[in-house]
């Protein structure tokens, strides 16, 4: 298959502006780019201030004439706040519609925060926005124009029914704070720019044609049941309509890798589509990593490993706790030579999760050197210190 070199050339431009100014955010923002991709949705799941409704807007400021729509939902919401008032002037004709200027219902882009506060009133008209991409209402279906809808929300939900709206959200990933000093000290002194690269919607449906277009390949089929054996024996099930989405997934990251075909190693997606809950993303990591990147799967060993002995760290108050520390912080070190060294022998692109891991055991590494050092300040300023 021939590629639109130019069309790839502006989403890959779009993505890497957004890694510019979003720090730490790189998976989102390729996840995000995937779901307007295909046509899906995406939950974000974190703590308040991660960036994650600045991540949709950001995006959609970079889509020309794309129309954004952006609300915080409570349990108090009423329809009229997602699909607008009642038309009073329709109402004085006997006629039941809403002014949907400016909402949902001709949004291309939706955003909704605290999504699962979503209450029984619009619960059903937002399904069907969300899963038909039509909009009801007296009586008649009207086709909306939504690409994907993309929802935040600290928590899942615990009411079951909402099971549905969060079944819908194809891809998804938990947000967290800034890990790294670096970004840290950058975060502190960045000044938001005006978006430096941006697409049309022409080309967004250009992209959308070319990624249906992409070939399957057995090898991607086959990992693809490969991954659901695996996770059926730990447990972790999906449905059908899940594991059909998937191949679009698949596609999807090979179109953005340049890839001319699918192959197991775009299925390291899938990590993103297939947990329910927090709980079962480490699962979903090891069983797709060794299915699409053994690279992942031990990167994800290393770092399990590297918690594990950060989580054996000595209390502050330890009389001796440079000399406890010292064979932790050397056995991380080993762990990070060893990681490293197994990144350097991968091309790039699929080096990325291991670079993530090994970050983290950068971070375990750096805090307790950081706990030596302050117990040696301490040691050297005690009364009676040589």
């Amino acid at each position: 298959m021939t590629q639109n070199v130019d069309v790839l050339a502006k989403v890959l431009a779009v993505r890497d502006d957004l890694a510019a100014n979003l720090l730490e955010r790189e998976t989102a923002i390729e996840l995000a780019i995937i779901a307007l991709l295909i046509g899906e949705h995406m939950l974000c799941l974190g703590p308040p201030g991660t960036a994650k409704s600045l991540l949709v807007r950001s995006l959609c400021q970079r889509i020309k004439d794309a129309i954004y729509f952006e609300h915080l939902l409570t349990r108090f919401s009423t329809p009229e706040e997602i699909s607008g008032p009642l038309s009073l002037s329709s109402l004085e004709n006997d006629q039941y519609r809403r002014i949907t200027t400016g909402t949902l219902v001709e949004a291309h882009i939706g955003f909704l925060d605290e999504v699962f506060k979503a209450n029984s009133a619009i619960l059903n008209s937002l399904l069907g926005v969300i899963n038909e991409r039509l909009y009801h209402e007296a009586g008649q279906a009207v086709t909306v124009p939504l690409i994907s809808m993309f929802g935040a929300s600290n928590e899942l939900p615990e009411d079951n029914g909402l099971a549905a709206l969060h079944d819908r959200f194809m891809l998804r990933i938990v947000v967290a704070p800034l890990a790294d000093d670096a970004s840290m000290r950058m975060l502190l002194t960045h000044q938001p720019t005006r978006p430096a690269a941006t697409i049309t919607l022409d080309d967004l449906r250009a992209a959308q044609t070319e990624v249906q277009r992409l070939p399957l390949t057995d090898d991607a089929r086959e990992a693809i049941i490969a991954i659901k054996h695996g996770l059926e024996e730990e447990g972790v099930a999906a449905s059908d309509r899940r594991w059909k989405a998937t191949t679009m997934l698949v596609r999807a990251k090979a179109w953005l890798e340049g890839e001319s075909q699918t192959s197991s190693d775009n299925c390291e997606v899938l990590v993103h589509a297939l947990w329910d809950t927090p709980a079962q993303i480490r699962v979903v990591d090891r069983v797709v990593a060794k299915v699409s990147n053994f690279l992942n799967l031990e990167a994800v060993e290393l770092e399990d490993a590297a918690l594990d002995l950060y989580q054996q760290r000595p209390k502050p108050e330890h009389p001796q706790i440079t000399e406890a520390l010292e064979p932790i912080l050397r056995q991380l070190s080993d762990i990070h030579t060893r990681l490293e060294q197994r990144i350097n022998a991968v091309p790039e692109k699929r080096a990325f999760r291991a670079r993530q891991a090994l970050t983290k055991i950068e971070t375990y590494h750096r805090a307790l050197s950081q706990l030596a050092l302050k117990s040696l300040s301490r040691m050297h300023l005690a009364p009676g210190a040589a």
